[in-house]
């Protein structure tokens, strides 16, 4: 439907492939093969026409044979000038356009039109600028459309299962909670748009099951390097249409590498300081066994942990040098012992 208005519009109507780093790929190059002005920036990247959408080859479109004359059928090109029946005209912003469209004649349902980007204002024929209006996707839609790479919506996707098990362990306020259902709601749309290879999420999220699996244990063993393994190769192929839409392995290594740091340091800090044995004070002492170095009649000194300690005994305990003793209490700096039995 979207080709067919473009192709036969009921107004003038150009189609720019832009800014430098724009890439138009299957069906975005049909748009641009059958715009009445066709334009592009220096720098953009078009090409790989079939396929046009995703999980089917390209109907036999009119323009076909123009795509394969250009030889872009499956192959890509860098545009640095114009391209015979694709490209028209080479121009680095929209504002370029606008000032270089004045005075272009377009045909429009078989009439001819005239552009123009002045009007007459005044008896004297003084011409100044028409308004000119751009209008930009909303945040919502561009939020969106980010989840629509595949390296995103799969690094949405661990990241918002890993910040759930964050918060699972910080038990903090829950602003990573917060962090993990907008992550994974965006995953989701990503996942619900793109075409992917279920498998492939599959061992996204085995692998991460993996991590976790090692890290309650507090250690890094087999079952961490084979969920390394299995998230790299689940980014790679999360989504894989080549050349339209795949993730490269340098990516899927990053992803992989940003969330392992994640359990290396984030989540190995939270549980350490959340599940660790408090030692502010001599509380700590209070269970723990040493041995009298000198005989406590009801003073002495006995040594704990390598540590020497003044103690007493409240009772005639008969402790001699050498003897065992328990940490009853302590008072100050003072340890009271009994004897071990």
């Amino acid at each position: 439907d979207l080709l067919s208005a473009v192709a036969s519009p009921s107004v003038p109507l150009a189609v720019w492939v832009g800014p430098e780093t724009a890439v138009a790929y299957g069906g975005g190059l049909n748009l641009l093969a059958v715009a009445p002005i066709r334009l592009a920036a220096p720098g953009a990247r078009i090409g790989a026409a079939i396929p046009d959408r995703h999980g089917s080859l390209t109907e036999v479109w009119p323009w076909t044979e123009t795509l394969r004359r250009a030889d872009l059928l499956y192959s890509r090109v860098t545009v640095d000038a114009p391209i015979e029946e694709i490209v028209d005209a080479v121009y680095p912003a929209l504002t370029n356009i606008v000032q270089a469209l004045d005075g272009e004649t377009v045909t429009v349902a078989g009439l001819e039109r005239t552009l123009a980007i002045t009007e007459a204002t005044d008896e004297a024929g003084v011409r100044r600028p028409i308004t000119t209006r751009f209008h930009e996707q909303g945040f919502v839609d561009r939020a969106l459309r980010l989840s629509l790479s595949p390296a995103i919506a799969y690094l949405f996707l661990l990241v918002g299962l890993s910040v759930a098990a964050f918060e699972f362990y910080a038990a903090g306020v829950g602003v990573a909670a917060a962090v993990s259902v907008l992550t994974l709601f965006l995953s989701g749309y990503g996942i619900s748009e793109l075409p992917v290879n279920w498998w492939a999420l599959g061992l996204g999220v085995v692998g991460l099951g993996l991590y976790l699996f090692d890290f309650q244990r507090i250690q890094l063993r087999f079952a961490s390097i084979l969920g390394t393994v299995a998230m790299l190769v689940g980014a790679r192929y999360f989504v894989h249409e080549p050349p339209q839409l795949s993730t490269t392995w340098w990516s899927a290594a990053l992803i992989v590498l940003g969330i392992a740091l994640f359990f290396l340091f984030a989540m190995t800090t939270v549980v350490r300081a959340r599940f660790s044995t408090p030692t502010i004070g001599r509380e700590h002492l209070v269970g723990k066994t040493g041995v009298a170095e000198t005989a406590v009649t009801p003073e002495g000194v006995v040594v704990v942990d390598g540590a020497r300690w003044k103690a007493n005994s409240r009772r005639a305990s008969g402790i001699e040098a050498g003897d065992q003793v328990v940490i009853a209490a302590v008072e100050g700096i003072i340890l009271e012992v009994e004897p071990a039995e």
